[in-house]
């Protein structure tokens, strides 16, 4: 049945501004017609929500998540013992994602290739979307070396990127740098793989005109490798200089900076995770928000993914990732650039996401006030999914058993 949305300020993507006074009708699950000031007499019949001039921008969109890993509670008697138990915690990821108002999301890197059953029980349940990418592939002995698919040379690489899309994986994910998480045998600035390596991977996802090729690189050095090799994101990047940020602007790869990662392994993680991983996420993570900035003040096109499933990231702090991309200084409007239409596109999914356009799903979330004066608005949003209430009060559960009152950063 056809709903009707009236006295909204709805966000105008092309302009980046609210707009007061807007309508706009909701019907088979999508926005069929919009408008400002008079609602034509059409649509009078139709049941009437009134938005109480609220702010109204679109759900927002995750671009890096660990869909069936299990974050809250921690602890040896938690852990997950079989692959369906990983299936049952991805589909309540999603569900917590949804609630906290993301429409869609990315999995990258997943154990034993579960996003791809995940995406699919997801779609029969009406879940938000979800784009897999299975395991991740590194190399021998590199990062996520024992839970990733294991490469030494180009053919190697080739064959393996084709044996995912085989598996029906959507993109494809690379370990190609050192990390914080793993081992602490690493450092993030460790690079890992070669451009020849990247570049029979760019050249195989490239073959398939949907797919997209992520790598994990947050070495500086790797960070050049990739984006010369042919990668369509890079995931991380914990330094910036000209040279990395001139190489972004010439071959228009996003950059997914994921900033809450480190950041609450410094704030949740003393005295729960090892402390070799709280020491080398204090080291890295002022680093990563001042390159943020370099990134953001010169015009690299931005997404929005958090890491989710990563430790101590649980999956309703996408908010918290928009409020630490603006205190590195990014705009309020670049951050919801990048958690909107900037992922949508480059997921290929912008002809109904990322945007409330004719034509566009109708998810949205409503916001008392406006996220470009104070981008603390999106944490907790009204949401509708498919023009149906999702939620009014975000679940919060996460971040009362492991509040961020740990560490000490100068952000």
């Amino acid at each position: 049945m056809a709903k009707l949305f009236t006295n909204a300020r709805l966000y105008q993507e092309d302009e980046q501004v609210f707009r007061p006074n807007a309508w706009f009708v909701v019907a088979n699950d999508h926005i069929v017609s919009r408008g400002t000031n008079d609602v034509p007499s059409d649509f009078s019949s139709l049941e009437t929500i009134d938005l109480q001039d609220h702010y109204v921008m679109p759900s927002l969109i995750n671009t890096h998540v660990h869909i069936a890993n299990r974050v809250f509670p921690v602890g040896a008697n938690q852990l997950v013992k079989t692959d369906e138990e990983r299936i049952q915690n991805g589909l309540a990821n999603l569900q917590t994602l949804q609630q906290n108002g993301v429409a869609f999301a990315r999995a990258l890197a997943t154990t034993n290739d579960l996003d791809i059953d995940i995406a699919k029980r997801a779609e029969q349940q009406n879940l938000i979307g979800l784009q897999t990418a299975g395991r991740a592939i590194t190399t021998v002995g590199g990062h996520g070396s024992k839970q990733g698919i294991v490469v030494a040379t180009p053919t190697e690489m080739r064959a393996a990127v084709r044996g995912h899309f085989l598996a029906g994986v959507d993109n494809i994910k690379l370990f190609a740098s050192g990390g914080i998480a793993f081992s602490p045998d690493e450092q993030p600035d460790d690079v890992q793989m070669s451009f020849e390596l990247i570049q029979a991977a760019a050249q195989a996802v490239h073959e398939k005109s949907h797919a997209r090729l992520a790598v994990h690189e947050e070495a500086l050095e790797g960070v050049k490798i990739a984006l010369r090799a042919g990668a369509d994101g890079i995931e991380h990047a914990f330094d910036a200089d000209d040279e990395a940020i001139n190489l972004f602007l010439k071959t228009g790869a996003t950059l997914t900076p994921t900033l809450i990662a480190p950041y609450v392994i410094v704030k949740r993680g003393d005295g729960i995770l090892p402390e070799w991983m709280v020491k080398t996420a204090y080291k890295w993570a002022p680093r990563h928000m001042r390159a943020l900035g370099q990134y953001a003040k010169a015009g690299v096109k931005l997404t929005l993914g958090t890491d989710a499933g990563s430790p101590l990231n649980g999956f309703n702090d996408t908010a918290l990732e928009a409020q630490l991309m603006v205190m590195a200084g990014a705009t309020p409007a670049q951050v919801i650039q990048a958690a909107t239409i900037n992922g949508a596109e480059l997921l290929h999914i912008e002809s109904e996401y990322g945007h409330l356009k004719v034509g566009a799903l109708a998810n949205f979330i409503v916001m008392d006030q406006s996220p470009l004066e104070n981008i603390t608005a999106v944490n907790l949003p009204t949401v509708y999914y498919k023009g149906k209430l999702v939620s009014e009060a975000p679940d919060r559960s996460g971040e009362l058993e492991y509040p961020l009152n740990k560490g000490s950063l100068d952000y």
